[in-house]
């Protein structure tokens, strides 16, 4: 059974870039995933810019996001 990764505060189901975003700005080795919103406030930003970061680094071929 695949375990669905969840938001560490809101314990919404995560997206596959949504985990990849967190990867790629937080750490390969983290162990709390977030939504978003919650990643925004991790990070001080707002969700328009971390949806414009996961496109970049699509266009920039970052294979956590394939």
């Amino acid at each position: 059974m695949i375990k669905m990764e969840e938001c560490y505060y809101c314990k919404t189901a995560l997206s596959k870039d949504d985990k990849a975003l967190c990867k790629k700005l937080l750490g390969k080795k983290i162990k709390q995933f977030f939504c978003r919103e919650h990643l925004a406030e991790v990070l001080d930003t707002d969700v328009e810019t971390l949806n414009e970061k996961v496109e970049q680094f699509k266009e920039e071929g970052c294979t956590l996001f394939l």
